[in-house]
């Protein structure tokens, strides 16, 4: 005997099915086209809210329609499943930030200097809808000062034009766009100042960075400010940058510092070499004859001829 109701699929089952591959598939075409071209951000992420109601929608109507099933008897598991599953996957990312977002302060705006920020000059103008390029106040900076202590300003034992050069060379490597940079000039030395933009690394929301280069001829003071263009909160992401910044610039000059020691070193031993191969000169063919006697007799003439030099 044939059991007819397991051919029956539950409608809800269908539903289910269908509204979580669209909602899955409306996600996945979002992040490309944002992170990929130049697609709005706020469009972006008006698209990220559809698609993530949806999903929970999907999940709802599919645990519905499992319910239906076990007290049917109706077909349909197998589209259950995958309404279902594929939004819980996709809820995975969220899910994840969602521990951060309890454990970090609720800024998007870190810098290392909280009494006098660096100011945004040619990205301070944003797109509409995104958040203000000056920079909030107090309160951001107090969540700051515990969440992040170790976000300080820089200080170099270098020329303040050598430490600009060191700061391009970290915003090339750390492959940041540079919007602007003015180096430092004049006497007294006018700040040097350069904008760059970054994106994140999965969703490729923009965020804007501002860095200036303070000081004068033997001592540099770097200050960095990295703020999201668009959100209220960050999960960690601008306070990450600036540590990233400040570790590569902080290697760069111990690399460069360890350099100029380098060359010093070859340089003197050069001269030992060169001042080694004067005496052997001085000995002659007496001096190859005789090693004990002549060796003995330059070693005590050598602070005299040294002298004579002088």
């Amino acid at each position: 005997m044939t059991d007819y109701s397991t051919a029956i699929v539950a409608p809800l089952a269908r539903w289910s099915c269908r509204i979580a591959l669209f909602s899955v598939s409306l996600l996945l075409v979002s992040l490309v086209l944002h992170r990929a071209t130049s697609f709005s951000t706020a469009v972006a992420m008006n698209l990220f809210l559809v698609g993530y109601a949806g999903a929970a929608l999907a999940i709802l109507i599919g645990l519905v329609a499992l319910v239906q099933i076990w007290r049917t008897g109706f077909g349909g598991a197998a589209r259950v499943a995958v309404g279902v599953l594929l939004p819980l996957l996709a809820f995975a990312g969220p899910v994840g930030y969602a521990v951060a977002f309890h454990n970090l302060p609720r800024i998007n705006d870190v810098t290392t200097d909280l009494a006098s920020p660096p100011r945004f000059s040619v990205l301070a103008k944003r797109p509409e809808g995104a958040n203000s390029s000056a920079y909030p106040g107090p309160r951001f900076a107090e969540q700051q000062a515990q969440a992040y202590p170790d976000l300080r300003t820089l200080v170099l034992e270098r020329p303040v034009d050598e430490a600009f050069d060191l700061v391009e060379e970290a915003v090339r490597k750390l492959r940041w766009r540079v919007a602007a940079a003015e180096p430092p000039t004049g006497r007294p030395v006018k700040a040097g100042v350069l904008e760059a933009t970054d994106q994140t690394l999965i969703v490729g929301f923009t965020d804007d960075i501002v860095i200036r280069v303070d000081g004068g001829a033997n001592r540099a003071r770097i200050d960095v400010r990295s703020a999201s263009r668009h959100g209220r909160f960050d999960f960690g992401q601008n306070a990450a940058r600036v540590r990233r910044f400040l570790a590569e610039v902080q290697a760069r000059a111990e690399a460069t510092a360890t350099g100029v020691a380098g060359r010093r070193g070859l340089t003197s031993s050069r001269a030992r070499a060169l001042l080694k191969r004067q005496k052997a000169d001085d000995r002659g063919p007496a001096g190859a004859r005789n090693e004990r006697g002549p060796a003995q007799s330059n070693v005590q003439r050598a602070p005299q001829q040294k002298e004579r030099q002088r």
